[in-house]
C-alpha cells in the first residue's frame, strides 16, 4: 500500500493537506498493484499508528491515524508511510 516517493524528507501532514495513497475496490487485486489514487485528508486519529498490527491479534479493521476522501468518492484510513504529498 505504501506510494513510491523519492524525496529522503519525511512529508508533515495534516487535515486538509491533498494527497496520494493506493487504493483499489478489487479484492482480488494484490496490494502491490493498486493504483495510486488521490484525495484529501479530513480527519485525524492521532496516537493509534503507534499500535502494531500485532497488538490487535488481526491484521483487518485496524486502527490508522487519517482519513483521506478519495477525489473518487471512497473514504480509506491510512497512517504516514501509506501516503506522499499530490
Amino acid at each position: 500500500m505504501t506510494p513510491h516517493t523519492d524525496s529522503k524528507k519525511t512529508p508533515e501532514f495534516s487535515v486538509g493537506t491533498r494527497v496520494k495513497t493506493r487504493h483499489s475496490a478489487d479484492p482480488g487485486l494484490p496490494e502491490k498493484e493498486w493504483p495510486l489514487e488521490t484525495g484529501v485528508i479530513v480527519d485525524e486519529f492521532g496516537g493509534v499508528q503507534d499500535i502494531t498490527d500485532e497488538s490487535y491479534g488481526r491484521n483487518w479493521a485496524v486502527s490508522r491515524r487519517w482519513a483521506v476522501a478519495l477525489d473518487g468518492g471512497p473514504l480509506v484510513f491510512r497512517n504516514d508511510p501509506d501516503l506522499e504529498p499530490e
